[in-house]
C-alpha cells in the first residue's frame, strides 16, 4: 500500500498518530517516572513525619523521666532498701528486723533461714523464711508491722497453722498459730548502685 502524501488526510492522519506517539514516548519516559519520584517521597516524608510525631512523644516524656529518676534517688535516701557492705549483712539485718517486729507484737520467733536472693530487673532482693509462734492478734500485729515498715518488706509467701498447746488439747485458751512467712526486701550494697 502506497500513501499518498498529497492526499490531505493522509497526511493529517500521519501527523495525529506520529504527535500520539511522541506523547505516548514522553508520558512513559518522563512523566510517569517524575509521578513515581514524587509519590515515593511524599510516602517518605509522611513516613518520617510519623516517625518525628513518636520521637517527640518521647522527647515531651523528658521532664517527667526526669522527675521519675529524681524521686527514686529521694527514696533512696529515705531509706527504701536496706544498706550494707555484703548480702550477709543485709539478711542478719533483715532477720533482726523481722525478730524486732515479732517481738514487740507479742509473738514468739522460732526460726529463720536465708532464702536465695531474687533480682526482678535492676533490684536485687534478700530473703528471709522466718516461724512465728502466737496468738492470732499477735500474729496479726507483727504481719501489719512487716509490711507498713521502711526499707520495704514484701511477704511473698505464708504458711499457717493451728499449734495445739500441749498437754491441754481441750484448753479454754486462745489457739496459737505458727506462720511460716517468706520476707524479701530490696537491697543495696554500699557503694554500689541497685
Amino acid at each position: 500500500m502506497k500513501f499518498d502524501w498529497k492526499n490531505r488526510r493522509v497526511r493529517r492522519a500521519v501527523f495525529v498518530v506520529a504527535h500520539l506517539a511522541v506523547l505516548a514516548t514522553v508520558f512513559g519516559f518522563v512523566i510517569l517516572p517524575i509521578r513515581e519520584f514524587f509519590a515515593d517521597r511524599d510516602a517518605r516524608i509522611a513516613e518520617q513525619q510519623g516517625q518525628l510525631a513518636r520521637l517527640e512523644g518521647v522527647a515531651s516524656q523528658e521532664a517527667n523521666v526526669r522527675a521519675m529518676a529524681r524521686h527514686v534517688d529521694a527514696e533512696m535516701q529515705k531509706g527504701e532498701f536496706l544498706v550494707g557492705a555484703s548480702e550477709g549483712l543485709i539478711s542478719a539485718e533483715l532477720q533482726a528486723r523481722l525478730k524486732g517486729f515479732a517481738e514487740q507484737a507479742g509473738a514468739h520467733v522460732r526460726s529463720a533461714q536465708n532464702l536465695p536472693a531474687k533480682t526482678a530487673g535492676q533490684l536485687k532482693y534478700s530473703g528471709i523464711r522466718v516461724e512465728i509462734n502466737g496468738n492470732i492478734q499477735a500474729l496479726r500485729k507483727a504481719i501489719h508491722g512487716i509490711e507498713g515498715a521502711r526499707p520495704y518488706l514484701f511477704i511473698t509467701g505464708a504458711n499457717m497453722k493451728l499449734a495445739l498447746p500441749a498437754g491441754r488439747p481441750n484448753s479454754s485458751e486462745e489457739p496459737a498459730l505458727q506462720a511460716q512467712l517468706d520476707v524479701f526486701t530490696p537491697m543495696q550494697i554500699e557503694g554500689h548502685s541497685p
